[in-house]
Parts: structure tokens; sequence; C-alpha cells
């Protein structure tokens, strides 16, 4: 599924850290710059490529929120919902945007250029309502 260069870009990677777990990270931002989100071929393009177990592979680009399994839109809007951006407002701006775009939390435009995601934090508490 991956192309050469990003393969050899992976096989880059991995000689830098002295243990392959850690160049799987900036592994997985390759494949998924490349494809747009990492489906099951491209983990396992990963896993492959820094020999490890296609189920760690899995369970770190599951666990990180930048890292989407899913076709997303080219442009991500992340909306926080923690507790600051919360009692300040967030849940009117989430029905603004759902309402504005015609999709909810998670989903794409149909014409594929806008992905909504809400999340739970994303660091600027002290702008709250915040979103990216």
């Amino acid at each position: 599924m991956l192309s050469e260069n990003a393969k050899q870009e992976i096989a880059r990677l991995r000689a830098q850290y002295p243990e392959r777990q850690s160049a799987l990270l900036p592994a997985l931002y390759v494949a998924q710059r490349e494809i747009g989100y990492l489906p099951d071929a491209a983990l396992d393009d990963v896993a492959t490529l820094l020999d490890l177990p296609p189920a760690e592979v899995g369970s770190v680009a599951s666990f990180y929120t930048m890292f989407y399994r899913q076709p997303v839109g080219k442009t991500i809007i992340s909306l926080c919902t923690n507790l600051s951006c919360h009692l300040l407002g967030a849940d009117t701006l989430a029905s603004y945007l759902k309402a504005k775009l015609g999709i909810g939390n998670g989903q794409t435009t149909p014409d594929g250029k806008i992905t909504l995601e809400f999340v739970e934090c994303i660091g600027a508490c002290d702008f709250a309502p915040a979103m990216l």
C-alpha cells in the first residue's frame, strides 16, 4: 500500500532511533501524510517495516486523536469540549457548526472538504472556547 518513497522514509526513521518503537509515531505520520488516513493495509506496512506486531501499531494509531482511521476532509475543524470550553460556550459553537456544515461529530461534508471533530482538549483553556 505505501509507496517506495514512504517505505524508504520509514526505514530512515527506524535507523535514527535505537528502539524501533520510538520510530512508530513518525512512521505513522509518514503513512497518514501519503494516504490521508491510516487504513489497515498501511498499518500492516508500518508494522512490517518496523518489525513490530500489527496489534501494537494498530493500538497506537487508535489511541492518538491526530491519527485518522477513516478518510477525513481536507480541512479538519477540532472543537474543544473539555470543561473550560464547555462552560464558556462550546455547546453553542458545536450546534452552530453542525447546523452550518450539515454534519455531526466525526463526520465529513458530502464534498469531502471538511471534517468536524469534538476533542477533549487542545491546550488553549485560556482562550476558551477554543477550536482549531
